[in-house]
């Protein structure tokens, strides 16, 4: 992580970000900062005289660049403002870490208030210190820019990590190094505990360890943030407007300018978004010596805050593009000297950024959904882990439906008590939530005991098959959109043979159990060889 430290510290103080604010080019900057080079400008370059005289402004307006007195490598340090006719000339200063800025013409008025709250003079013009873009303040001053909530999380996560090493949390007296964290379990290892108590074999075997900065425990020790909306303080932000690429509350939905765009839900857009992060990891490996983005990019994905996340997934994507456009143009190729030739090799370098797609969603990552769950269902674990209160049978459904494409996913059994009969499938969004899965025609299921398993559709068993589940046991569903038909799998072996064909419409994956069971979901998973075999046989 030490090559990610850059990243995190403010181009005007040299620091690390305080109470960081996202500017329209994508950079960031603490709010004081953001306060202390602000600049007045004329009241003819004002967005209120521009829309008075009919020229087209948008949220945020850019200066034209040619207002700016550009400097050179070999220039003094200082420059100033040019074209404002009525405008003081401000001399330009240098930040901790050679960022040239603009400070303000005046020292701000005494207040109270934070740097976001308090106002800020009238027509104010803020210079980006990274890429020099120039824009003028509309009447929410700093409130207008969001902030970056996900970036003060990976500043702490970080620090933490410089403070203290990271301990086993299963060795009985002195605690030794943790070497690596179980994702599925949440607990770090010391290497003799994983040996001890995680073997790699057994219903173990399909845990994924991680290095121990890369846990997810700091996270979960994290409360949820909640983000309010910038244009409607008092509102949360609860839908993704799909057009803008931003978190909006329902009151921008009814009043503002996204009445009439594309919204889905917050936590569904987060999902889709998280999907980088595999990715991200897999191509870490190889940028680690080379970049601290990838580095940034790895602890954004561990934020926890929907909206905070989105807020910054397109100001990630920008850069990565910025990137691998820096390699295509040469602009990192090393310089010759008189004494060595050397070449730089950066085919392996433009491949890994080749392969990062925030967007794209090849595998679904989706939790169980407690608001469409029968009330007697008990959920943990981030919503992946459930029980139930109740002896009778409670139905609860996945939060992502699918009527289309080929997924997978699966259910370890944490808990099997007194020989229950749990049921896993798919099902309609109005499926009967208490009764055994498979009861109405609303879904298609497979419920087992210790010893066998059954087919089940609108109360219809076929297709008894030997095999049934024990404590540790992994339980695998595979929905074919594309050919119509649903297959299950216990301990990776196929339960007869297809269990359900001419499968048509939206479906939802689905699990009925009660008290005496608890179940853990895994998603985002490939589909099995076997499966992968025959279709391509197909």
């Amino acid at each position: 992580m030490e090559e990610m430290e850059e990243e995190l510290k403010c181009p005007v103080c040299g620091s690390f970000y305080r109470e960081p604010i996202i500017l329209p080019c994508s950079h960031n900057i603490c709010q004081a900062c953001a306060r202390n080079i602000l600049v007045q400008t004329p009241e003819s370059e004002s967005p209120q005289s521009r829309r008075a005289s009919g020229s087209g402004v948008s949220d945020y307006d850019y200066l034209d660049l040619d207002k700016m007195s550009l400097y050179s490598e070999a220039d003094s340090g200082y420059g100033s403002y040019g074209g404002f006719a009525s405008a003081p000339t401000t001399p330009c200063q240098k930040s901790p870490n050679g960022v040239r800025v603009f400070p303000p013409a005046m020292p701000p008025p005494a207040t109270h208030l934070s740097p976001a709250l308090a106002p800020v003079p009238r027509n104010s013009c803020i210079t980006c210190p990274q890429c020099h873009r120039s824009l003028i303040l509309d009447d929410r001053g700093l409130r207008g820019f969001p902030k970056n909530r996900v970036l003060e999380g990976v500043i702490d996560r970080y620090q933490q990590s410089k403070a203290a090493a990271l301990k086993c949390q299963l060795c009985e007296k002195a605690p030794k190094e943790a070497t690596v964290m179980c994702e599925q379990c949440d607990v770090f290892y010391c290497d003799p505990c994983r040996l001890r108590c995680h073997p790699p074999r057994g219903p173990l075997a399909k845990h994924r360890l991680v290095p121990p900065a890369q846990g997810r425990v700091s996270r979960r020790l994290s409360p949820r943030k909640v983000s309010t909306c910038t244009d409607h303080e008092l509102e949360n932000h609860s839908m993704y407007c799909v057009q803008c690429k931003m978190p909006v509350c329902y009151q921008c939905l009814e009043e503002g300018k996204h009445s009439s765009h594309e919204v889905k839900a917050l936590g569904a857009m987060w999902k889709l978004h998280k999907v980088v992060r595999d990715q991200i990891s897999h191509c870490t490996v190889k940028l680690r010596q080379t970049t601290g983005l990838m580095e940034y990019c790895l602890e954004v994905i561990k934020e926890n805050d929907p909206s905070g996340f989105l807020q910054i997934s397109d100001a990630l994507i920008r850069r990565v593009h910025l990137t691998e456009d820096q390699w295509g143009k040469g602009t990192l190729t090393p310089r010759m000297t008189t004494d060595f030739d050397l070449s730089l090799d950066n085919s392996p370098l433009l491949q890994s950024i080749h392969q990062l797609d925030f967007v794209q969603m090849k595998m679904a990552w989706f939790a169980f959904d407690p608001g469409s769950a029968h009330s007697d269902i008990i959920f943990s674990n981030d919503n992946l882990t459930v029980t139930c209160s109740s002896y009778d049978d409670r139905v609860v459904l996945g939060k992502t439906g699918f009527s289309k494409g080929v997924h997978y996913w699966e259910l370890t059994v944490d808990r099997y008590d007194n020989h229950p009969d749990p049921a896993f499938g798919v099902a309609r969004a109005n499926v009967m939530k208490d009764v055994m899965l498979g009861k109405d025609d609303k879904a298609w299921a497979m419920y087992v005991d210790n010893n066998r398993s059954w087919f089940m559709h609108n109360n219809s068993h076929t297709n008894r098959t030997e095999g049934g589940i024990t404590k540790g046991a992994t339980i695998g569903v595979l929905l074919d959109l594309n050919r119509k038909n649903l297959t299950f799998f216990i301990n990776d072996d196929q339960q007869g043979p297809i269990a359900f064909e001419n499968v048509e419409g939206l479906f939802f994956p689905a699990v009925s159990l009660n008290r005496n069971v608890q179940v853990t979901l895994h998603t985002g998973l490939p589909v099995p060889d076997c499966y992968s075999s025959r279709a391509s046989i197909a």
